[in-house]
C-alpha cells in the first residue's frame, strides 16, 4: 500500500513539472486593425501556446513613422505573450492601436 501511494505522489510531482503549453492554440491566425492609413493586417504564429511571431501583411501607414509602433508594440505582445498593458508608441498611436486591435482579433481566434 505503501509503494502504491508512494508511485501515486511521484506520477503527480512529475506531472506537476512538465513544461507548461502556453495559453493559445498552435497555429497561424490572422487579424485586422483600423490604423492612420488604412486597414492593417497580421499574421499571428503561435508555438507551443505562445505568441512565436507577429507578421505584418498589409498596411498603408506612413512609411518611417509607423516603423516605431511595428519595432516596439510587435516586440512587446510577444515578449509579453498578449496584448494587454503593451503600451503604444506616442509617435505613431494610430498604428499601435490598429497592431494591438489585429494582434488581439487574432488571438481570439486561437483560444
Amino acid at each position: 500500500m505503501k509503494k502504491l501511494f508512494l508511485i501515486a505522489c511521484l506520477s503527480l510531482i512529475f506531472a506537476a513539472c512538465a513544461p507548461a503549453e502556453g495559453p493559445y492554440k498552435n497555429g497561424t491566425y490572422t487579424g485586422t486593425g483600423n490604423g492612420y492609413g488604412g486597414e492593417v493586417k497580421v499574421s499571428v504564429v503561435i508555438e507551443k501556446g505562445n505568441i512565436k511571431e507577429v507578421i505584418v501583411d498589409s498596411h498603408n501607414e506612413t512609411p518611417g513613422i509607423s516603423t516605431g509602433a511595428f519595432d516596439t508594440v510587435l516586440a512587446a505582445i510577444i515578449e509579453k505573450n498578449t496584448t494587454d498593458g503593451v503600451d503604444i508608441n506616442a509617435s505613431a498611436s494610430f498604428t499601435s492601436n490598429a497592431l494591438i486591435q489585429a494582434v488581439k482579433e487574432a488571438l481570439e481566434k486561437a483560444k
